[in-house]
């Protein structure tokens, strides 16, 4: 009976973990970033069910759940900020409704922190990648009404996502996670690499710019992490003070040659319009600094996201910077909350590398990289019902409950 119990709760695990990572119905209910209203009512149910499943089973062992929900104030005080501002948001009933749903998205976070470590979560999250990646492919090949999106995208795969940036923002993930686990597991190696290079696959195929970036930026990060970090300091600090030299000259030296670089392979030099909407959202941030216009009220029906509309001539539905879109919802109060615990838990991984080095931390310190990059494009911070924002979650908290188990406390 136990067994029965404890595989039943992994295939739930599995499903919320799919729900959040996007399921068919993401292709059948929407076209582009646009869900139907009479649709909305099928996600809400599905993300409700998320939140009631991991509620209840983080009430049967509340005593492990209590301690790992004090391992890091920073995120609870994140959340709370986003409660808190809908006091003086734009729009309170949207603050409220979505701050409820982070607060959900969240506990499941917590919930995964508490019953399994790192590489049970991330063996979890593959299984599921892998046939989210399988799914893909039948829709393109099966199904390329739905499998392919048109309009300013093309004719670009785009799965069983809403979009072609989706696609490959969600296999960027996933080729981190399975050359994690191909470099630092000894089962199913083949089926990992098979996983990562699928990944990559998906990813060239979405035809994303940013995200093909990043896939080569996380692989290239935990080689560092995983064979530089422990070097004697004497090698370590001119290794790493080379490479940021060099990472950052080559960011100089492609900005500076962006116009050729991006226009030699058919690329919008403005890099798909940001370049006009971050002027335009940092003039909107300046009337509000500190606070913000509220969580998820900005860019909502009665916020003031029409004024960007109307300046970029383009139906912007974020900022399309996670730091950006978070200053907009909490202020520079919110990016300095969120920017303290993001420091002081990378270094706290860089530390911890060096001192005991194991899954748990070097899978942070992955992780972590890949929350800034892929911020710098698109917007996963601190959003509701976003498997990004889970994996943040249970990533610091799993590393901080290793800690304590390494350090022989029961």
């Amino acid at each position: 009976m136990r067994k029965f119990l404890i595989s039943a709760e992994q295939i739930l695990t599995f499903a919320c973990l799919m729900i959040y990572s996007g399921t068919p119905l993401d292709a059948f209910l929407t076209d582009g970033y646009t869900v139907k209203q009479g649709d909305r009512i099928i996600f809400r149910l599905l993300f409700t069910f998320t939140y009631i499943f991991s509620l209840f089973l983080i009430t049967l062992r509340w005593k492990k759940v209590a301690y790992v929900f004090s391992r890091d104030k920073f995120i609870w005080i994140l959340i709370g900020l986003c409660a808190l501002s809908s006091f003086w948001s734009l729009d309170p009933d949207t603050t409220s409704r979505r701050a409820i749903a982070l607060v959900g998205t969240s506990i499941f976070g917590l919930y995964l922190a508490s019953r399994y470590t790192i590489n049970q979560q991330l063996k979890l999250c593959a299984y599921m990648l892998g046939i989210t990646a399988v799914m893909c492919f039948v829709f393109a090949i099966l199904m390329p009404k739905y499998g392919f999106s048109g309009g300013l995208d093309g004719n670009t795969l785009r799965g069983i996502f809403p979009t072609k940036n989706v696609l490959g923002k969600r296999f960027v993930l996933s080729g981190a996670i399975f050359f994690f686990l191909a470099m630092t597991s000894k089962e199913n190696r083949l089926f990992l690499w098979f996983g990562y290079i699928i990944s990559g696959l998906l990813v060239l195929l979405s035809k994303s710019t940013t995200s093909l970036g990043n896939f080569i930026i996380i692989t290239g990060a935990f080689l560092i992490y995983y064979r530089i970090l422990n070097l004697k300091y004497k090698v370590m600090i001119p290794i790493v003070t080379f490479l940021l030299t060099l990472g950052i000259s080559f960011y100089v030296w492609f900005i500076s040659y962006a116009d050729t670089i991006l226009g030699s392979v058919g690329k919008d030099t403005t890099l798909t319009g940001r370049a006009e909407l971050w002027p335009a959202v940092l003039q909107m941030i300046a009337k509000k600094p500190w606070l913000g216009y509220g969580y998820g009220a900005f860019w909502g029906e009665k916020g003031e996201s029409s004024i960007i509309v109307q300046t970029v001539e383009w139906n912007a539905p974020t900022a399309h910077n996670g730091f950006l879109d978070l200053c907009l919802a909490l202020g520079l109060l919110g990016v300095l909350i969120f920017l303290i615990g993001l420091v002081i838990n990378f270094l706290r991984g860089i530390y911890l590398i060096r001192w005991n080095q194991t899954s748990e931390n070097l899978w942070l310190l992955v992780y972590l990289t890949y929350i800034i990059f892929s911020n710098l494009t698109e917007t996963t911070l601190l959003d509701q019902n976003s498997l990004e924002w889970i994996l943040y979650v249970s990533a610091i908290l799993s590393s901080k409950l290793s800690t304590r188990t390494n350090l022989g406390v029961a």
